[in-house]
């Protein structure tokens, strides 16, 4: 979603409000399938450990490292982002591009001893970033 908050043009009897100038977006909500290895839930987690450092400044600098090495980013804590909807032939139809995205909340894993090896483990992660663009495609 997107948000704009209103102006208060201060008047005598109340405040008068007017188009606001600054575009707030909701958080980019994602849920993903984990993985054998946790590679997807584990590359989220180190990201929120390696910006905010809750251990050691140790963290930042390894996420420097990898994020150079994975995708050869100047600014290691921010990353662009596509996510494509797809036609019923699997095409691209769709596609959005969020700019300086960040991770800002990761679910933990839920493990079930119940679930039979057919149950798909999920969990969900939210991004705030800095604008997007959506693109149509043909």
């Amino acid at each position: 979603g997107i948000t704009v908050d209103p102006a208060l043009l201060p008047t005598m009897f109340r405040n008068a409000p007017r188009a606001g100038n600054k575009i707030m977006y909701d958080p980019l909500v994602a849920e993903f399938i984990i993985d054998e290895q946790l590679l997807s839930w584990l590359s989220v987690r180190n990201w929120l450990n390696g910006i905010a450092f809750p251990e050691s400044f140790e963290q930042y600098k390894n996420l420097s490292m990898q994020a150079r090495i994975q995708m050869g980013a100047a600014q290691p804590q921010y990353s662009d982002a596509s996510v494509s909807i797809m036609s019923n032939k699997n095409n691209p139809i769709i596609t959005f591009k969020f700019t300086d995205v960040f991770p800002i909340s990761l679910t933990g894993i839920k493990l079930n001893v119940k679930d039979s090896a057919l149950n798909v483990i999920t969990a969900t992660a939210e991004f705030q970033f800095t604008s997007y663009d959506v693109k149509r495609i043909g």
